[in-house]
């Protein structure tokens, strides 16, 4: 039963492009049902992501159900048998309360055991980059101190912008009051935020969809020689404009950026009508 080394504990709003990556058997999933319209589905679920209502406006909101921590810290207490040291990546803190409930689990373990918890900042892609570093630096025999340096590292170098047009799933994501968020919505606004430390900050109004483009590749001249650059789109919503901004991206970058579906927590924390771009800055 016992692996050794390190292990990767992370949550279900983590996306990863290459599902067999190196370290993957080191990386265990804690599942985040999400509760909508009296059915619970578990992503990720492409088919959840596929029918969410553009607004919220006179809809019930998707809940992520967050596992309790007793629960948390008997599935901590189950892997600790398995490797040397654990290290638990989940999802941002400002993003949801999952954070706070894996601090809590480890207060209800006894001490002694390696094991830590890194505030994320982050959900869906920027969650996978960290996720996968993590796994390959473990299963290449990295010990727990080195891997924690360069995950901390990681975190401050992930860059996220968001077009986003479903204002009201921000209102009850936590982002938006009520009041800018439907109003937002009837004029069809369309705000460019970016991701801060966790934090969803606005950064500019586009005038429309060609403006956004514009925004998000002026954001991403930003950075010299990003390792990675990853476009998501709902697959109803902003697929033509996927499609263009990565033709735009592709001269202008060391290596092709990527592009592919948001992934479902994505979609119910900031709404199924959001363009995203991910950039890993080194």
């Amino acid at each position: 039963m016992t692996m050794g080394g390190v292990g990767i504990v992370t949550d279900a709003s983590a996306h990863f492009l290459t599902p067999n990556f190196r370290g993957h058997t080191r990386v265990h999933i804690l599942p985040l049902p999400i509760l909508w319209e009296g059915q619970r589905h578990l992503p990720p679920s492409s088919a959840l992501t596929a029918i969410l209502p553009p607004s919220l406006i006179h809809r019930t909101p998707p809940r992520l159900l967050l596992p309790h921590p007793q629960e948390i810290a008997q599935r901590l207490h189950y892997l600790s048998a398995r490797y040397d040291a654990l290290l638990v990546l989940p999802m941002g803190s400002s993003l949801s309360d999952l954070f706070q409930h894996f601090t809590e689990a480890t207060t209800l373990l006894s001490g002694g055991y390696p094991r830590y918890i890194v505030d994320t900042h982050t959900t869906g892609i920027g969650l996978g980059w960290l996720v996968q570093e993590a796994a390959r630096m473990a299963e290449d025999g990295a010990e727990i101190f080195d891997i924690l340096t360069r995950i901390r590292g990681m975190v401050g170098q992930i860059y996220t912008a968001l077009g986003a047009l479903s204002l009201t799933y921000l209102y009850h994501s936590g982002f938006l009051e009520a009041g800018q968020a439907i109003i937002g919505e009837m004029l069809e606004m369309l705000p460019l935020f970016v991701l801060e430390e966790g934090r969803l900050a606005p950064l500019q109004k586009a005038r429309s969809s060609r403006h956004l483009l514009d925004l998000m590749e002026e954001f991403t001249t930003e950075f010299t020689t990003p390792t990675d650059v990853v476009i998501t789109h709902h697959p109803h919503y902003f697929r033509r404009e996927a499609g263009n901004l990565h033709d735009r991206l592709l001269n202008n970058l060391p290596a092709p950026p990527k592009t592919t579906e948001m992934d479902t927590v994505s979609a119910i924390l900031f709404g199924p009508r959001t363009l995203g771009l991910y950039v890993l800055a080194g």
